[in-house]
Order: C-alpha cells, then structure tokens, then sequence
C-alpha cells in the first residue's frame, strides 16, 4: 500500500471513531492528468474522488488497510469521470451549505522537487495562503516533506480549536 493509503486508513479509523459509524466517505482531489496529452498544458485538471470505506472493528489494521487499498485502486479507475456528472447521475439533494457526497476531505501532497524559478530583475517569494471559510466540515491535509506535516482545517461554526487538539491527540494514538 502507498502512504496515502495508509494515512487514508488511518483516517477512516479516526472518524468512524469519533462518529461510531462503520461507514465512511472521504473526499479527496485527484490531480487529473491521467492522459499523456495533459502533461505539459498549463491549468488545473482537478478532479474530485469520493471514497467510501467500512472500518470496522473485527478488522486489523492489515486487513483493514488491504480493503482501503483495494477500493482506492478501483476509484482511481474512475478518476477521470467528473465529480459533478456523479453527483448529477445520483440525483442527490442540493445545498450550497453542504457537500452532497461527503464531509470530511483529506489532501495529501507528495514529496516532489520544486525547481526555483528565476527572472532577471524579479524576485520571487511564497505568498502565505490563508482561507477564512473552510470548505469541509473537516480536511485533514498531509504534506510529505522531510516527515509529514498534518494540518486539519475545520468549520468553527462546528468544532472548536479544543476538540480539533483532542482529535490530533486520537490521530496519533491510531498511529502508534
């Protein structure tokens, strides 16, 4: 299994806990550039996945991380299917509030070389990227560099920064 699978089975563990629900979807963005063709056009080819997954307490984490991989393999086989053409095809209620397939998000960005750019008589720096609106209820973003980097962002109209400390606190515990 990947790394992605692994945090996303840890993570399934962690809101099947919180929610005691054995039955849990997970969103996650996929960078959509499956086809060849895409890989040297500039633009964003995001694509969304919904992943639906059933932890369950009987299971091990082996076996539990065996089924995760195999329903993320089988998503990713419909990766280039458009998020909103499922969510059409389901005839699912809409409200702007609320996303119709799921929650809770997990982004995870791998480790990769970013080369410098550089410009005669221009000089470029990182513009810090702050959101006063989340955009799930809760996101759990994972950045692979040197270790991991977690980030939960969260609706504070639903949690607060103390129960957001507990849940990193059941999120390492899982771990260990």
């Amino acid at each position: 299994a990947t790394l992605f699978m692994t945090l996303l089975s840890i993570f399934n563990i962690l809101l099947s806990k919180l929610s005691n629900q054995q039955d849990v979807v997970i969103g996650t963005g996929i960078a959509g550039r499956s086809h060849a063709d895409l890989e040297d056009i500039f633009g964003m080819f995001v694509n969304t996945l919904a992943i639906r997954n059933y932890p369950k307490c009987d299971l091990s984490f082996k076996d539990f991380l065996r089924e995760v991989k195999g329903k993320t393999l089988k998503s990713l086989e419909y990766q280039d299917y458009p998020y909103e053409e499922l969510v059409s095809h389901l005839d699912l209620p809409r409200d702007s509030s609320r996303n119709p397939l799921f929650d809770v998000a997990l982004t995870f960005y791998n480790k990769f070389e970013q080369e410098e750019l550089s410009f005669p008589d221009l000089k470029i720096m990182p513009w810090g990227n702050v959101r006063n609106v989340s955009k799930f209820d809760l996101e759990l973003t994972i950045t692979e560099s040197e270790g991991l980097h977690l980030d939960f962002e969260y609706s504070t109209d639903l949690f607060n920064k103390e129960t957001i400390d507990r849940f990193v606190v059941y999120f390492e515990r899982i771990v260990s």
